[in-house]
């Protein structure tokens, strides 16, 4: 989701400096991969293209752009992930960016677009699964939180291994997705206590068709209540869910959701204090423990 700035741009910024920076002699990775053909219309590779544990990845934002080549190797590098194959999936906006830079969509379109962006992942993961000796994770950052989220709740937990979902929450404020919906911006601001408010952003950048379209593709989803949507999944427990208690973008985490995951099992880690940045943060500082990435 986004805050006063183009989150996803800060989600990947946050993504690239969670590890120290590696010299320049360490720079070097396996160059992306055309020979993927069954998927390489909806997806982009990196790292071990051979590897046996395959990081799937629901980009943040949104935006028009996938991650370019240069970002999504660094990713690999300050991940200290080069033994891993490290996916970028397309979404619609990626794939298709003039539906959304020429004139305002609906509400209704921006549903549809975010479940095509669920078949464009869905279809990858199927594609590793179905190969032997694979194992699969998801990791879903902002905004892909939610295409990881509706995900789950379309497909069942058990089309992958494993899941981690950063800086985003199960149900957003309805005044927030209804802002949204309506192709403006809400920021939750925080009192001394913790208490917040959501209030509309005062920022013209944000004013453009392409952002207001934008803003429509994250209400196509947070409108969703994933506590109920997920409540038939018997167990969360492949879910990494890592939350900041002053997320300015998407709100904290309420009381109703964290008991929600701790219920089903899931392995919640809350960035005490954290922003929507810090808790992006702190969750990929986890991931190569969390995936087993040696």
């Amino acid at each position: 989701m986004k805050n006063i700035s183009h989150l996803h741009l800060i989600a990947y910024t946050i993504l690239l400096v969670v590890l120290l920076s590696c010299s320049k002699d360490d720079t070097t990775v396996t160059e992306p991969s055309n020979s993927f053909d069954e998927i390489s219309d909806i997806a982009k590779f990196y790292g071990n293209l051979e590897g046996d544990i395959v990081v799937i990845h629901a980009q943040a934002g949104p935006s028009i752009e996938l991650d370019d080549d240069t970002t999504s190797n660094q990713t690999v590098i300050e991940l200290g992930i080069q033994s891993a194959l490290y996916v970028m999936v397309h979404q619609v906006q990626t794939k298709t960016p003039m539906l959304f830079t020429s004139a305002d969509i609906t509400f209704e379109q921006a549903k549809e677009y975010d479940l095509q962006s669920i078949s464009n992942i869905k279809r990858v993961v199927d594609y590793f699964k179905n190969q032997q000796g694979k194992t699969i994770y998801v990791l879903g950052v902002s905004f892909g939180a939610l295409i990881v989220q509706e995900l789950i709740a379309t497909h069942g937990i058990d089309i992958a291994d494993g899941y981690l979902i950063l800086g985003n929450r199960l149900n957003a404020d309805s005044d927030a997705w209804q802002a949204l919906s309506e192709g403006e911006f809400p920021i939750h601001i925080y009192d001394n206590d913790g208490n917040y408010t959501v209030e509309l952003e005062n920022n013209p950048d944000f004013d453009t068709v392409e952002e207001r379209n934008m803003g429509r593709l994250i209400a196509g989803l947070a409108f969703n209540r994933y506590t109920d949507k997920l409540d038939s999944a018997l167990s969360l427990s492949k879910v990494t869910y890592v939350h900041g208690n002053r997320d300015e973008a998407a709100g904290p985490l309420s009381t109703q959701e964290i008991q929600f995951l701790n219920d089903k099992g899931a392995n919640v880690i809350l960035s005490d204090g954290g922003s929507h940045d810090d808790a992006i943060s702190l969750g990929a500082g986890l991931l190569k423990d969390i995936f087993g990435i040696e």
